[in-house]
């Protein structure tokens, strides 16, 4: 059978902090006041993120929880992402080839994109979980100092001269867990469509395009008009299949990134990944346990063939329905202005005192 689903746990090692919160400094004054006990003061303050926790019950049966370290999802996906530098520079809309190489990218495709002004995205296929603490040690808020600024002579002659105080939270060696999975249905399939509002491409480019996708997942890709094969009735849409092996060679792509994850966050702190299970499902229960991995040749040894989930639609029969639909739609619009003519109409033809009266009634 054909692999419909491909899902992977992980344990992420860190020491320090890699993940702090934008602007967290009402957290002294109410959640973590208890945990962070003493000095309220909370100006110059960087908090790491946090996640509550079910730990337990109490002996009447209420729920207790704790407060743990989390790293973010998005600071996940941007760690696994890191060197795809074109999407870090909005620039590259200013150049369509560049542009469009980088829609073509493997980065891009897996991780999605949205350029409103274009009217493109995609849908990421990948879904990463935030990555919670699963050890048992404490984080704590250290004080420190640093040299201020010296703006006159006296004060750069000065010994000590001006210092000022921060407060970070740190942490010794801290695991944390998360889960997620990939979407082989929306990975393998690239739209060219508006039918659902997820065009991914401009179909100017459509040869170009193909063209550097091609050089990107290795061998020809299928163009035209495909179905989800589970609809009982639908829309064909317009678009790229990939097939299985051009699956594959994005799926190897991200497993590839994801067991190289490291995250260094400056001074304070430096995350990695410690180990990776995955779990390959065909259907149903069938391969339901997760199995640990330690490379990637390990991960695409379990996955076989990736199920298609697209059939091909004939495209005579896709533009017959489509021209149903425009046909539709100017009978609606023809209907509309004509109820407004003759709503003008009435109110022409009504004597001018009652033209008054029924004014506001009538809404064009």
């Amino acid at each position: 059978m054909s692999v419909k689903s491909v899902r992977f746990n992980g344990v992420i090692a860190s020491s320090g902090i890699v993940n702090f919160e934008g602007d967290a400094s009402w957290l002294i004054k109410c959640g973590l006041s208890e945990r962070y006990s003493g000095d309220r003061i909370h100006n110059n303050i960087k908090y790491a993120k946090h996640a509550v926790k079910k730990t337990g019950t109490t002996e009447d049966g209420k729920d207790k929880y704790d407060i743990r370290l989390k790293i973010s999802k998005d600071c996940l996906r941007q760690g696994i992402f890191v060197d795809e530098q074109p999407s870090h520079n909005l620039g590259i809309v200013y150049s369509e080839i560049i542009f469009n190489k980088f829609l073509s990218s493997k980065s891009a495709l897996l991780r999605g994109y949205l350029f409103a002004d274009k009217g493109i995205k995609r849908k990421s296929s990948v879904y990463v979980s935030d990555a919670i603490q699963s050890s048992d040690n404490i984080s704590t808020v250290d004080v420190g100092t640093m040299n201020a600024h010296k703006d006159s002579k006296a004060d750069k002659d000065a010994e000590g001269g001006l210092t000022l105080h921060y407060k970070e939270t740190i942490s010794g060696l801290t695991k944390y867990e998360f889960e997620g999975s990939i979407d082989l249905s929306e990975l393998q399939f690239i739209s060219i469509s508006e039918v659902y509002d997820r065009k991914a491409i401009d179909p100017n480019y459509l040869d170009f395009y193909v063209t550097e996708l091609e050089k990107v997942v290795g061998g020809k890709v299928k163009k035209g008009f495909f179905i989800k094969n589970t609809a009982t009735n639908g829309l064909p849409e317009e678009g790229i299949l990939l097939d299985s092996d051009q699956v594959k060679v994005l799926v190897k792509y991200f497993f590839e990134r994801i067991i190289d994850l490291e995250i260094v966050r400056g001074a304070s702190g430096r995350a990695w990944l410690d180990s990776i299970e995955i779990m390959v499902k065909e259907n149903g229960l069938i391969n339901s346990e997760y199995k640990k991995v330690t490379s990637v040749d390990d991960v695409m040894n379990s996955i076989s063939d990736v199920h298609c989930f697209y059939n091909f639609f004939n495209e005579e029969e896709a533009k017959h329905l489509y021209d149903e639909i425009d046909i539709g739609k100017k009978k609606n619009s023809d209907g509309k202005k004509s109820k407004k003519e003759n709503k003008r109409a009435a109110k022409t033809a009504l004597p001018e005192t009652v033209k008054e009266d029924t004014e506001e009634k009538i809404v064009e």
